[in-house]
């Protein structure tokens, strides 16, 4: 019986597989290396691509602040209606009992 031979291509070509179905995007290294039409580096030498960096920490970034606005909304909704429960808890039964009274004015047509 007869292995098949794991090359490193086959497991990059795997990994690259893998992650473009997750979403991610995949550049041939040539269509970006400083001397293409495309460069997103000044030499090989530079590990990261820094445009790209700034972007994705751009996104990243807004996505949280949209995030986090969202959960400031909910928290100031909860503590409003923590505070209508409490009010409502204790004066109703004021109101129910008499304790309290509500003094109603009659309002003239048209205000």
């Amino acid at each position: 019986m007869s292995m098949k031979k794991i090359t490193e291509s086959a497991i990059e070509q795997y990994a690259i597989d893998l992650l473009e179905k997750q979403g991610y995007q995949y550049f041939y290294a040539p269509d970006i290396a400083p001397d293409s039409e495309t460069p997103e580096r000044s030499s090989f030498e530079d590990v990261l691509l820094v445009e790209r960096l700034k972007k994705a920490v751009g996104r990243i970034t807004q996505n949280k602040a949209k995030t986090i606005d969202a959960k400031d909304d909910q928290g100031l909704n909860n503590n409003q209606i923590s505070t209508l429960e409490k009010l409502r808890d204790s004066l109703l039964p004021k109101l129910m009992s008499g304790e309290v009274r509500v003094k109603l004015e009659q309002q003239k047509a048209g205000t």
